[in-house]
C-alpha cells in the first residue's frame, strides 16, 4: 500500500492551523473526508460567559475589563498564526469532502464518517472523540496533541508548562486515541526551539508544524504495521478548559512582557 493509497479522515477544527494540517495531510494521503468541530459560535461564547458569571452585574463588568486587556495579546496571537499558516485560496484542500458538525460524535456525523470507509482517522482540535467513531477506522485513529504527553494532557499546555515555569516539558505528541484524555499509546513526541521572543502562540505553532510532520509518518507506519506503541505509565497534570482563566492570562502576559522566557533559557 502506498501512501496515496490510504484512505485518511481528518477531525478538526476551524482556524489557520487546522487547515494547514490538513493541507500537510492531503499531500501525502489520500483524503476521503474533513468533519470540522463547528461548535464555537458568536452566541455559544455570549452564553457561556454569561454563566460564568453566574449573571451576576459585578462579575461581568470585571471579566468585561479582563477581555480588553487581553484583546491587545488576542489580536497579536491572530496575526502570529496567520503568518506561520498562510492560506492562498480555500481553507481546506479543494476536491475533499467537507461536514461541518456542532457534534463529530453525533449520530449524523458517524454516518458520514463511516460511509468514507477510512483507514485511519486523524484527529487535531476537536473536543473528545468517543469510541464510536474511532473504532470506524480500519486501521487506527491518531491524534495530534499540543502538549507533551503524559507529563501535560488536556487544554493549553503550553500555556500550562510556560506558566508553571516548566520549559522540559513544551512538546507535541502524535498517539492512539483511547476513551483517556490524551491517554493513548504514544506515537512520536517532539520539542521545538524556543527563543526570548517566542510568545505561547508562536511556540504553539512550532508544535503544529512538528506534530503534522509526526503524524505524517505515524499514519504511513501505522498502514505498514510497524507504527511504535509506547504506553503511558505515568498520569501526569490534566488540565481543563475551567482551569484558563482570564485572570491566569493576564498573569502569564505580564510575566512574559517582564522576561520570563529570558529567564528560563538563562539569556545572558
Amino acid at each position: 500500500m502506498t501512501k496515496k493509497d490510504i484512505s485518511v479522515v481528518v477531525l478538526t477544527s476551524r482556524g489557520p492551523r487546522h487547515s494547514f494540517f490538513c493541507r500537510e495531510l492531503a499531500q501525502h494521503f489520500k483524503l476521503d473526508g474533513i468533519v470540522v468541530d463547528d461548535r464555537y459560535h458568536p452566541l455559544d461564547r455570549i452564553v457561556s460567559f454569561l454563566k460564568n458569571c453566574g449573571l451576576n452585574p459585578v462579575r461581568i463588568l470585571k471579566k468585561l475589563s479582563q477581555k480588553r486587556k487581553l484583546s491587545v495579546f488576542e489580536k497579536r496571537d491572530s496575526l502570529i498564526e496567520d503568518r506561520a499558516f498562510p492560506v492562498n485560496g480555500p481553507s481546506f484542500p479543494e476536491g475533499v469532502p467537507l461536514l461541518m458538525s456542532p457534534d463529530p460524535n453525533s449520530l449524523d456525523a458517524t454516518r458520514w464518517i463511516r460511509d468514507r470507509k477510512p483507514d485511519v482517522i486523524a484527529v487535531f482540535g476537536t473536543r473528545l472523540i468517543k469510541d464510536h467513531v474511532l473504532s470506524i477506522a480500519r486501521l487506527g485513529a491518531l491524534n495530534l496533541h499540543t502538549g507533551l504527553s503524559p507529563f501535560y494532557r488536556g487544554g493549553q499546555c503550553t500555556f500550562w508548562c510556560l506558566y508553571e515555569e516548566d520549559l522540559e516539558h513544551v512538546g507535541v505528541t502524535v498517539h492512539h486515541l483511547s476513551s483517556k484524555i490524551d491517554g493513548g499509546d504514544i506515537v512520536y513526541t517532539s520539542k521545538p526551539e524556543i527563543d526570548e521572543q517566542d510568545t505561547v502562540r508562536s511556540i504553539e505553532c512550532k508544535l503544529v508544524w512538528l506534530g503534522s510532520r509526526d503524524m505524517i509518518r505515524a499514519i504511513g507506519e501505522i498502514a505498514g504495521g510497524n507504527a511504535p506503541r509506547i504506553p503511558q505509565v505515568e498520569k501526569g497534570k490534566l488540565f481543563l478548559s475551567k482551569m484558563f482563566t482570564l485572570d491566569k492570562r493576564l498573569e502569564l502576559e505580564k510575566k512574559m512582557a517582564d522576561g520570563l522566557l529570558r529567564k528560563l533559557l538563562r539569556v545572558p
